[in-house]
């Protein structure tokens, strides 16, 4: 009875590595850091236009990050956020997407600025973003991932 199950994990596990993924990292996108007194905001687009994957906001020192991401459609709230070989599953509350008729917003709401996810993004700039049908690779955010991080984690 045990042998089906670890077969149907192992499978599981397999697919989705095997997810089909989009590199953004030659799209023309860029990190924008924005640090005022209310909120701090990292933003990744492209510059001069309303192309604006991935944003994230925290009140400096809050320890808390809210991160909204513009996905398709057709993609689920339930995404995984991985940077290198640390990776997590968060369940997020999606919207249809205002500006964009086959667009869908996904909110991850107060995520800990201490999260292992985030922590291993300040460290080395990698996030890739998996849905249950595809895979987004984000470009390098080295320098402005660990100064967003620096300024969201509690004192």
């Amino acid at each position: 009875m045990r042998r089906p199950a670890a077969l149907c994990l192992i499978a599981a596990t397999l697919t989705g590595c095997a997810l089909p993924a989009e590199n953004l990292r030659r799209a023309g996108l860029s990190w924008e850091l924005y640090d005022e007194p209310e909120n701090a905001r990292l933003l990744l687009g492209v510059p001069d236009t309303q192309i604006l994957p991935l944003e994230m906001i925290c009140r400096p020192h809050s320890g808390a990050v809210d991160i909204t991401i513009f996905a398709r459609s057709g993609d689920s709230a339930d995404v995984q956020l991985h940077s290198g070989k640390v990776w997590n599953r968060y369940l997020g509350a999606g919207h249809a997407d205002e500006e964009r008729t086959d667009g869908l917003v996904i909110s991850l709401q107060k995520l800990s600025a201490a999260d292992p996810v985030l922590a291993a993004f300040a460290d080395t700039g990698e996030l890739t973003i998996a849905f249950q049908l595809r895979r987004i690779v984000l470009p390098n955010a080295f320098a402005p991932a660990h100064d967003f991080m620096a300024i969201c984690r509690l004192p």
